[in-house]
């Protein structure tokens, strides 16, 4: 008996994800209502979606019920040319929003794609090639023809006695076409229209010689970005927006009203949710299920973000990047207003508008982004250790992350900033950067040198540090003067004892640290431990040894 792969399911916050699918008979999935089948579909991805789709019993009913966008991430995952069946299958208003998503060049039609649409639904057949003719927009096919062809001559000649009449291209117009390919896949898509659905054709046709192309085009862009509005894709110009900083100390959850005006008409929003994996407190909150309304608004909120994010809703990779980060922005906000109360998020969540959520998570991580660009800005960044250099670059990355140092049992990685735990960590490292810089402006006796641009590198504060405390230890001032090789049999001999570091000098240098600048413990003990290592593996008789990079040294 042939079988099929079903997803199976695990819920995790308000979503059923996919895990090992296993297999089930036709006969079994056929004998599901199709509200089980549609469930099964949202899961599934690719080839899988296909599979279930194209072997249900009444699979002309479920086509038709699939999200816009579902059917387009789906077709673009498999490919247009191998998706006929579907495109079949679907109605004119999911082939219209398919056409609005992949046909145009910001507010240009283009003559390529749109050509190679126009084959495709060529070869959907004739029957579907009419149902197009009769229930799409008249001034969208106008427009998706008058881009390959011009009328040269139409209606008005029955009126003269040409012998040519009988012979003339398509009996009725004659006709000029921007290309060989032109003429063969609208040619046969006019002889359809014509012998089929003459008045539509007739309609069609005079409107391409009536209407100007840049005013068509300029009302089709107009009528297409109103048909994307309501699927809550917009214009990246307005989508930025998502993005308004506001002032996330004086921000007052509440005051939503009902959004069921605007997703009365968005059919199957839950679908395309999936795509991303709510966690934390969101996971909690959404829990106990989605409504359609709730749905409708948590996919616009997307919508709105890829737009403003120019991302490639064709792009499976990219959709759910974007679903997960819409996700985690959204968790941000709701553990930054509510902590680990999940009643009290539940309750903002439902009475908050989720954009103003999502941008109180934004703002959230841009007022840290503000304190990095100001320390970036700042003299002290060009002398940064590692650890701190790269904190900082990780947080003014896209997307921003927080960078963790390599410990004894796991290596270094950066994480994306998802929740206040995250944050607070966040917060930390910006304070440790921060007493950096008060004590290498005010508590130190001596200033950071001059930035030498023609050096690959400058010294690090660990660095510049260690080296002043080398020059006291060997009775110099406490600054970061250059030492010479000799210096090195020395400063060994006084701070490590069978190859280990001293307590004495551990302990001494730890406590005088304290009492001048206690919130630097973090660097102090990051530069003993360098000067352990480095004293540890040092050879006596190299000139290339590790030592040189990290103190100031005038070789002699």
């Amino acid at each position: 008996m042939t079988k099929i792969s079903l997803p199976s399911k695990r819920q995790v916050g308000h979503l059923t994800l996919l895990r090992q699918g296993r297999e089930i008979s036709l006969t079994e999935y056929n004998a599901l209502s199709a509200d089980e089948q549609l469930n099964m579909i949202h899961q599934a991805r690719g080839k899988q979606k296909y599979d279930l789709i194209i072997n249900a019993q009444q699979v002309e009913k479920l086509v038709p019920q699939l999200h816009p966008q579902e059917l387009y991430l789906m077709i673009n995952e498999l490919g247009a040319e191998y998706s006929t069946e579907l495109l079949v299958l679907a109605s004119p208003e999911q082939l219209t929003t398919l056409l609005d998503l992949d046909c145009w060049d910001e507010d240009v039609l283009s003559p390529v794609i749109s050509l190679y649409w126009l084959e495709l639904l060529l070869n959907t057949g004739e029957e579907k090639v009419c149902q197009l003719a009769r229930q799409m927009e008249p001034e969208l096919l106008t427009l998706f023809l008058k881009k390959h062809l011009i009328i040269t001559r139409g209606l008005e000649a029955y009126d003269d006695e040409d012998a040519e009449n009988p012979k003339r291209l398509e009996g009725i117009y004659d006709v000029e076409y921007s290309s060989e390919n032109a003429a063969k896949i609208i040619g046969a898509i006019l002889k359809i229209w014509q012998g089929r659905e003459q008045q539509s054709y007739l309609l069609v046709m005079e409107m391409i010689r009536a209407e100007s192309l840049p005013v068509l085009e300029e009302e089709v862009y107009q009528t297409r970005s109103n048909r994307l509005l309501d699927l809550g894709i917009i214009p990246t110009i307005e989508a930025r927006s998502i993005y308004s900083y506001i002032n996330t100390e004086a921000f007052t959850p509440g005051g939503k009203t009902d959004f069921h005006l605007e997703a009365d008409n968005l059919q199957q929003p839950t679908a395309l949710l999936a795509y991303g994996s709510p966690h934390n407190l969101l996971a909690d909150v959404l829990a106990g299920g989605v409504n359609h309304d709730l749905a409708s608004e948590l996919l616009f909120l997307a919508n709105r973000k890829m737009s403003a994010d120019n991302i490639d809703i064709a792009e499976n990779k990219s959709v759910s990047e974007a679903f997960q980060s819409t996700y985690d922005t959204l968790n941000l906000a709701l553990e930054f207003l509510a902590g680990t109360d999940v009643a009290k998020a539940k309750k903002i969540f439902h009475s908050t508008y989720l954009i103003h959520l999502f941008q109180l998570g934004f703002s959230l991580i841009k007022n840290r982004q503000v304190q990095a660009k100001k320390i970036r800005a700042s003299q002290i960044y060009s002398f940064l250790d590692y650890p701190e250099l790269l904190f900082v670059d990780s947080l003014l990355q896209k997307p921003p992350c927080l960078y963790h140092q390599a410990a004894e049992d796991e290596s270094s990685k950066l994480q994306l900033i998802t929740s206040i735990k995250e944050l607070n960590l966040v917060d930390q490292c910006l304070a440790q950067v921060t007493s950096l810089q008060k004590l290498f402006d005010k508590d130190l006796p001596f200033d950071l040198p001059q930035i030498e641009t023609e050096i690959d590198e400058n010294p690090s504060l660990s660095g510049i540090f260690l080296t002043a405390i080398a020059n006291q230890l060997l009775e110099r001032d406490f600054a970061p003067t250059p030492l010479v090789r000799t210096d090195i049999t020395r400063l060994k001999d006084q701070t490590l004892i069978d190859n280990q570091m001293s307590q004495i000098f551990h302990q001494d240098i730890s406590e005088s640290m304290q009492q001048l600048a206690p919130d630097c413990d973090f660097f102090v003990q990051f530069c003993l431990d360098i000067w352990e290592q480095v004293f540890q593996n040092i050879d006596m008789h190299s000139e290339e040894s590790p030592i040189t990079s990290i103190l100031l040294f005038a070789i002699e």
